[in-house]
């Protein structure tokens, strides 16, 4: 019996580290709910995080150089190539949802400087107010990454500051150049898009039809932007999706939002009634994002009765395949906008950030949307992470069938205690387990040579009968405690609890759409299959004791 434990101290990145690891050990179910309520202090003794969550590593040393250059030693800076960082920083800081952090924009500095070829925005502000700008560097995906940074620092005694008369109209960007790299990436998203399609007629697209972004937020914050552009309307989020794209739409929608939270046909048919009822009193809908299948429930929406809406109604359908990955299902032409996380699975090292989309030529937005991507996309992958994700995918397909594999023994393990005695397990969120499989089914790609059996992703979640269970599970578990999916390594989080858990009408409102707190988010590595299972017989060995001795109610 071999039982997994993190090979990394807290706040470090399971082996091999790197100063790009994504990955890192964050243990602790009650340390994850503090930082959840504000307590800031165990950042400082972590090394590697997820760069979203704030400039780290060369990210952090960069904005300090940058600081101590223009005069601001000791203050915070985050650094962008798109000027469009200013006024939404500007609004971020001051939006209502900061609550008690909001602060006046007149407390922020803005500087731009030249450095390598390369024009930075840069932001700066008092440490104290980090709190109010965090999700301004994590929700829109663009701050500079690692390895940008890092190749900046080198040419750092040359900076040049850039004069400016005011911050709202800020001196013209340079952005990234575009490197051979970034073409046979698009060329091999666009072969997988492809490689064993459902109907190959309905597949048209071609390497000119993916753009690259440098992290998937960022595909979302771009895509977004320019649909809000092109259809003014209500943006509609569907089912639960990642909780960043939510809580940014949430912010980030001048002609409305609405969140609807189901995916089952009940849920479609409550959706169709509200389109029908804005279209009678002559509103819009600009575009609605679905994940497929949704995070963390693993819910699958039929995509094709969206798209039929999608063309009566008139608005842009955007589908997420990222849990699934486009290695497994063949979403395209259910879709006008096909999103993917490459950071996850098609990356699979944990070690670099990126993001796509690819458009649809068959939807009826296709010449608007891709004339209106051509004339304002500007590219802000840096070659070098363009590079890593290239050499890094290139085994997608292997590393696919032995995240779906993992994912699904493990799936299958845990659903086999439900009913057991004293067996902690309530259910198990997973496609192959649920009662829209057939749904998820009809998406998947032919099986082939290279992926006989296409399958269902590498994220599930498993649900208990109590928090304490759930807590106990968590605390016990021998995998790594660390944001991200569809890494080298298995990866686990208490999501729900952190993300959803903080506001009690948040909490009860994802609650009645499956993402409840007593659960855990279970992201299958590499690793051997029995190792993985081993690793669950132990954490649920903790998790039957604690739910013994946890009220009848379970919410002890």
């Amino acid at each position: 019996m071999v039982v997994l434990r993190p090979q990394s101290d807290f706040g470090h990145a399971p082996p091999p580290q790197t100063p790009y690891s994504i990955v890192t050990n964050l243990p602790g179910w009650g340390m994850l709910q503090a930082f959840r309520d504000g307590d800031m202090s165990p950042m400082a003794k972590v090394v590697h995080v997820y760069p979203r969550f704030g400039p780290t590593q060369f990210a952090a040393k960069l904005g300090q150089e940058v600081a101590k250059r223009v005069g601001h030693e000791g203050k915070s800076c985050m650094v962008y190539l798109n000027p469009v960082m200013w006024p939404f920083t500007a609004g971020h800081v001051q939006n209502k949802a900061r609550e008690e952090a909001a602060i006046d924009p007149e407390k922020l500095t803005f500087k731009c400087v030249d450095v390598g070829g390369h024009r930075l925005y840069a932001v700066l502000f008092e440490p104290a107010h980090t709190k109010a700008l965090l999700l301004s560097w994590g929700a829109p995906g663009l701050g500079l990454s690692i390895r940008m940074a890092e190749h900046l620092l080198n040419d750092i005694d040359n900076l040049v500051e850039v004069p400016f008369d005011d911050w709202k109209n800020p001196p013209k960007p340079t952005y990234t150049p575009v490197g051979p790299a970034h073409q046979l990436l698009r060329e091999r998203i666009n072969y997988f898009v492809h490689r064993a399609a459902i109907d190959a007629e309905l597949v048209k697209s071609k390497p000119d039809d993916v753009l690259l972004f440098p992290t998937g937020m960022a595909a979302i914050f771009c895509t977004t932007n320019l649909l809000q552009e092109y259809r003014p309307g209500t943006n509609v989020a569907l089912g639960v999706i990642f909780h960043n794209t939510h809580h940014h739409l949430h912010e980030e929608s001048p002609h409305g939002f609405k969140h609807l939270g189901m995916v089952d046909e009940q849920g479609l048919d409550e959706m169709e009634v509200w389109l029908d009822g804005e279209a009678k009193e002559g509103r819009k809908v600009s575009f609605v994002i679905v994940e497929f299948p949704g995070n963390p429930t693993t819910l699958s929406a039929d995509l094709s009765r969206l798209k039929k809406l999608s063309e009566k109604h008139g608005f842009v359908l955007i589908v997420d395949d990222t849990l699934a990955g486009f290695a497994n299902v063949d979403v395209l032409a259910s879709s006008d906008i096909l999103l993917t996380s490459l950071t996850k699975s098609f990356n699979g090292r944990a070690d670099v950030l990126g993001g796509s989309i690819v458009l649809n030529p068959l939807s009826p937005h296709y010449n608007e949307l891709s004339s209106r991507f051509a004339k304002s996309f500007n590219n802000e992958l840096f070659a070098a992470d363009a590079e890593v994700i290239l050499l890094n995918s290139h085994d997608y397909l292997e590393r696919t069938r032995r995240l779906n594999r993992n994912a699904e023994a493990m799936a299958t393990f845990l659903h086999r205690t439900i009913g057991r005695d004293d067996s902690p397990v309530a259910r198990v969120q997973y496609p192959s387990l649920l009662p829209d499989k057939s749904i998820y089914d009809r998406y998947l790609r032919r099986s082939t040579t290279e992926l006989p059996n296409p399958g269902y992703g590498c994220l599930l979640n498993v649900e208990f009968e109590s928090v304490a269970a759930a807590q106990a599970f968590y605390d016990r578990c021998g995998f790594y405690s660390s944001p991200h999916l569809g890494g080298h390594v298995t990866i686990m989080l208490a999501y729900n609890m952190m993300m959803y858990g903080k506001k009690k009408e948040e909490k009860e409102e994802f609650r009645k759409y499956g993402a409840i707190e007593e659960s855990i988010r279970l992201s299958a590595g590499l690793e051997d299959v029995e190792d993985l299972i081993d690793t669950l017989k132990d954490a649920l060995d903790a998790a039957t004791e604690a739910h013994k001795k946890a009220a009848p109610n379970g919410t002890q």
